[in-house]
């Protein structure tokens, strides 16, 4: 049974969050989905918003490299910013940080699989050791360290 004056909750989180008095968390989320058509797919690969507090933008990047790229060109961020997302909460400035991206986004990242492990006897008594984690730890060092 569905009520009449029912509506979703994305139509009513900006004023609820609003209401707590707290409506850059609303502006960030909606900042967030839209980072990818704000920045195109590449940055978005790169950078993600973090924080905003008193007007600025906070931006993770991958690296230094990253952060020097796009303060160059932070105008034309916040110019789109405002074009997309609106000016209800104003950006005056983004500030780049080099950090950790969204673990989502990491985790979508290809795996790197390791090459099974080498026939032939145990590499120094490895089956020896008890804990597996540890043993698996061991044997993937012995393996790399035998490419070189």
């Amino acid at each position: 049974m569905r009520r009449k004056d029912a509506a979703p909750l994305s139509s009513i989180l900006d004023a609820f969050l609003e209401s707590l008095r707290i409506p850059h968390v609303a502006f960030l989320v909606s900042l967030r989905k839209r980072w990818p058509e704000i920045t195109g797919p590449l940055v978005s690969r790169n950078a993600t918003p973090l924080s905003l507090r008193n007007g600025v933008l906070t931006v993770v990047v991958r690296n230094h490299a990253w952060a020097q790229e796009l303060r160059m060109s932070k105008t034309t961020m916040i110019g789109r910013i405002r074009e997309t997302v609106g000016e209800r909460i104003p950006v005056s400035d983004i500030r780049f940080t080099v950090g950790s991206l969204d673990p989502v986004e990491e985790a979508e990242a290809q795996p790197r699989e390791e090459p099974p492990p080498p026939p032939g006897p145990d590499p120094e008594g490895l089956s020896a050791v008890a804990d597996p984690q540890t043993r698996e730890s061991l044997r993937a060092l012995h393996r790399r360290s035998g490419r070189r």
